[in-house]
């Protein structure tokens, strides 16, 4: 395990901490080195174009870089065996971790205040990337630097997966890129099919087709679904209800949950703005008009037929209902398969789980005449540079960002603690192609059909919408919707004003 270095002052520094530094601390001087921030320093012997291999990647050995990032599976790996990097730099890397909202403000707090205390960043698509694209370095002044260490494989679209560059990368244009696919979280549905198999007659007879989940599955038998195990519990059987949605208090992934709904219907979006890069002036929403608010009906029907706690249980909340076998079906996340086939905690685990895209959309909920479409959304979490930090900062943090989404660390994430790869050649390493079908060593494999081969290609995948506002506007969307869902709003109600509301936040 690599070691914990003796000058390091802060091994995770809390916000009130972080905000009496006043955005900014110094560290420890070791000899020759200079302080840049929050326990970072920074050392350089010069590399040219026609220096080895070797010597660009330890162009900065003995320096210091800072990288706050979400709590998630390829963060806590790498920080757990930062060894390798430092072999192979000489650089130290101290990775700290915090939920995403924390991360958000911690980030912006230090971008915006001209700061450089976090040279590396975590940059979540739109929570994170929407709102502070312009503080960002360039990572296109680097790819083609002949004096750095560059990855093999390159960095263009053909490289990551489908959609992914731009998800995380691409803000408002593609002149300039923020940040390199890092990890990512594509939703897929997670269903018990053990239980659909125990009640499948029983639901055939009474509704006339087989109840099971393909491509092809819609919006409105997932309905169906959820009524179903609902009316079996209230006759007295030993059955979880059906379904449950993300809500509680994390506004983002409500936003998420409504939008794969809506999409799925017309491929609709919020705004009439490209869904892959964004727009700085979005102009009026699409709220408030005849599709919206038919489907916001649909999604409080959903809600009636759901878990009792279902207001209450944002993302991670979800998941322990479904691993505890209080629900038999949730869309969700794909990072979260790992922890559904986890047999000591999981009572969904054992291959009582199966994992498929998410629902089609319903011809009869269609207004007018649009394609009906599995709608897939995500969090394709980015690894960017504060556009803050000194070149030499920026240079090495660069270094550690390719090092990061590289086809071998990322591969050793995945057969690790269960990572989401970003790179489609991990998919093609003989261990995880085989990993894909049970048994398994890496069970977040299980979803790769679900979601790389199905659910980002187009026309089921929306990534927006990205918006300087986006966090604003999130919390708009949970509010209403879970006014309208509680029934102190009507469906009307709530989708004029969220309209109202988000138009004033557009100044439209």
């Amino acid at each position: 395990m690599f070691h914990v270095p003796t000058n390091a002052i802060y091994r995770r520094i809390g916000r009130r901490r972080f905000l009496e530094l006043g955005g900014g601390a110094a560290s420890a001087l070791g000899m020759g080195s200079v302080a840049v921030g929050l326990n970072s320093v920074i050392t350089r012997t010069p590399a040219y174009a026609a220096s080895s291999d070797d010597a660009k990647w330890k162009q900065y050995s003995g320096s210091k870089l800072v990288f706050m990032s979400e709590n998630t599976p390829p963060s806590f790996a790498i920080r757990d065996n930062l060894k390798p990097f430092y072999d192979l730099t000489g650089i130290e890397v101290e990775i700290l971790t915090d939920d995403l909202p924390v991360v958000q403000q911690k980030i912006g707090i230090d971008l915006r205040g001209g700061k450089a205390d976090f040279q590396l960043n975590y940059v979540q698509d739109k929570p994170i990337g929407a709102p502070f694209a312009d503080f960002f370095a360039n990572l296109l002044d680097y790819t083609k630097d002949d004096t750095l260490p560059q990855d093999p494989e390159g960095y263009g679209q053909e490289v990551w997966f489908e959609n992914f560059l731009d998800a995380c990368g691409s803000m408002y244009t593609r002149e300039r890129l923020i940040a390199f696919p890092y990890d990512a979280a594509v939703a897929c549905t997670f269903y018990r099919q053990d239980l659909f198999e125990q009640h499948g007659k029983d639901f055939e007879k009474e509704y006339g087709y087989r109840m099971e989940f393909t491509p092809d599955t819609t919006w409105k038998q997932l309905y169906e679904f959820a009524a179903f195990f609902k009316k079996l519990r209230a006759a007295g059987q030993d059955v979880p209800y059906g379904y449950a949605q993300h809500q509680g208090s994390f506004a983002w992934t409500t936003q998420l949950d409504i939008q794969r709904l809506l999409f799925s219907h017309g491929q609709w979006t919020e705004f009439d703005v490209d869904d892959k890069l964004g727009s700085k002036t979005p102009g009026p929403t699409n709220w408030g008009d005849e599709q919206s608010v038919l489907l916001m009906q649909k999604f409080k029907d959903l809600a009636d037929v759901s878990h009792p706690d279902n207001l209450a249980n944002g993302t991670l909340q979800l998941n322990t209902v479904y691993q505890a076998g209080q629900i038999a079906m949730q869309v969700q996340y794909h990072e979260f398969a790992a922890s559904i086939e986890d047999e000591k905690t999981s009572r969904a685990a054992g291959g009582k789980t199966a994992y498929v895209p998410c629902p089609k959309g319903e011809k009869s909920w269609l207004v007018g005449d649009g394609m009906l479409v599995n709608g897939t959304n995500c969090g394709i979490g980015g690894i960017g540079i504060n556009g803050n930090a000194s070149d030499d900062l920026k240079r090495a943090a660069y270094i550690f960002s390719i090092w990061a989404t590289s086809k071998s660390t990322q591969f050793n994430v995945l057969s690790g603690v269960g990572g989401t790869p970003t790179r489609k050649s991990v998919l093609q390493i003989p261990e995880v192609a085989g990993a894909r079908d049970r048994p398994t060593n890496m069970p977040n494999a299980l979803t790769f059909a679900a979601v790389y081969d199905f659910g980002i290609k187009d026309p089921n995948f929306v990534l927006g919408p990205k918006i300087p506002e986006a966090n604003e506007y999130h919390q708009i969307i949970l509010d209403q919707v879970q006014k309208c869902i509680s029934g102190k709003e009507t469906t009307e109600e709530a989708c004029k004003a969220i309209k109202e509301k988000t138009d004033d936040l557009n100044d439209v």
